[in-house]
């Protein structure tokens, strides 16, 4: 069976937990739904599932032979299969390294932020490209750049786009692509939060200049990307948790 990519299939969602977690949780004993469903809730706090989900879940991973259901005193209890368990292997083996390499550079991007804790290792390589655009559907990349850009032009009388995806790389180990950073300048001027103009005729480099507009909007930007930076590395924390004792366990 051949896994999905990682942005393809886990993708944070709550689906792509359960899908986990029910195979976790039959992997030892069968399991009625509403065991599953209590226990869910218990592991990841904060993460709404209503119980009809969770038994929605469980058939569809019947009709894709990883569970298997019998009736017992007209309940369904479910009972994993050898697919199931291979498929609950691969999860453990590819995704907690995946899920960890994510995770470092949501932390990163949290201690930028707060400076909480202990200073996460500078960057030795950047992010595995396999995992740079689901990351992106993670953080709103839109709030990082023009946070970081507008951190900038407050510490500079100037600036290129280019050194903000430079800091990014440096700082995180990871940042969006060149046309993006330019796409998004683009509008930054256009809403006035940066103003631009050409360093010469040849209209190659573009200087970079903070707006009073832009250091009123710093604070709102700041403020809405640490709280999705916060909720991310919340979940991360949970799932790392969940995927690194059951890896301990085998």
């Amino acid at each position: 069976m051949k896994i999905p990519s990682f942005q393809d299939s886990v993708g944070f969602s709550v689906k792509d937990t359960l899908a986990l977690y029910w195979l976790h949780i039959v992997s030892t004993n069968p399991t009625y739904p509403k065991d599953v469903y209590q226990q869910f809730i218990e592991t990841f706090p904060g993460r709404k599932v209503g119980y009809e989900y969770v038994a929605r879940v469980a058939k569809q991973l019947e009709s894709n032979g990883f569970l298997t259901s019998t009736v017992n005193e007209a309940k369904k209890v479910y009972s994993i299969t050898e697919a199931g368990t291979k498929r609950l292997h691969d999860y453990q083996d590819t995704y907690f390294k995946r899920f960890n390499e994510v995770a470092t550079v949501i932390n990163r991007m949290y201690y930028h932020l707060t400076h909480n804790g202990k200073k996460p290792e500078a960057p030795s390589m950047a992010l595995h490209p396999d995992f740079r655009p689901y990351l992106a559907k993670l953080l709103s990349v839109k709030d990082v750049v023009r946070y970081m850009a507008l951190k900038m032009s407050l510490n500079r009388s100037s600036f290129y786009m280019a050194e903000v995806g430079d800091q990014m790389d440096d700082l995180f180990g990871w940042s969006p692509s060149n046309g993006y950073l330019y796409q998004l300048v683009h509008e930054m001027e256009e809403t006035e939060l940066l103003f631009g103009q050409w360093r010469d005729e040849r209209r190659t480099v573009r200087i970079l200049k903070g707006t009073d507009v832009g250091n009123q909007f710093l604070h709102t930007v700041e403020q809405s990307l640490l709280e999705r930076v916060m909720s991310v590395r919340t979940y991360l924390h949970y799932i790392l948790k969940f995927l690194n004792k059951e890896k301990s366990a085998n």
